[in-house]
């Protein structure tokens, strides 16, 4: 399963249209609707916009410290050289540029096979 977090809709939907093939993808527009699927849910990826209202780092952050092997792969508009080294440094595993398009699955797959899904303890 994969939950894609982004406070844009259209991104959202996207996203789900681009890597619903032969996967379960949830969706969540807010830090908090996302960490409470995660905590219900087991994931093996999570997809996080950076520009996400309020604080994307925050969450991923919260993410990591409840269960360091949660695969989370980073989204933004804007690959910036000191976001994409913030990102590294939080544990994320990938960084993809928005919007969402087909060259995101095979990304998406090979990290998601790295790890059995996980569910957080926090």
């Amino acid at each position: 399963m994969i939950l894609v977090v982004d406070h844009d809709p259209d991104v959202l939907e996207k996203a789900r249209e681009v890597l619903n093939r032969n996967r379960q993808v949830f969706l969540a527009s807010t830090a908090k609707q996302a960490f409470e699927l995660v905590q219900r849910l087991g994931f093996s990826v999570v997809l996080v916009d950076l520009d996400l209202p309020g604080d994307a780092c925050a969450l991923i952050q919260k993410l990591h410290d409840a269960n360091p092997d949660l695969l989370i792969i980073a989204i933004s508009g804007a690959l910036k050289a000191s976001v994409l080294e913030a990102t590294r440094e939080l544990g994320v595993v990938e960084v993809l540029k928005k919007p969402a398009t087909s060259a995101w699955k095979p990304v998406v797959e090979r990290i998601r096979a790295r790890r059995a899904p996980s569910r957080l303890t926090a």
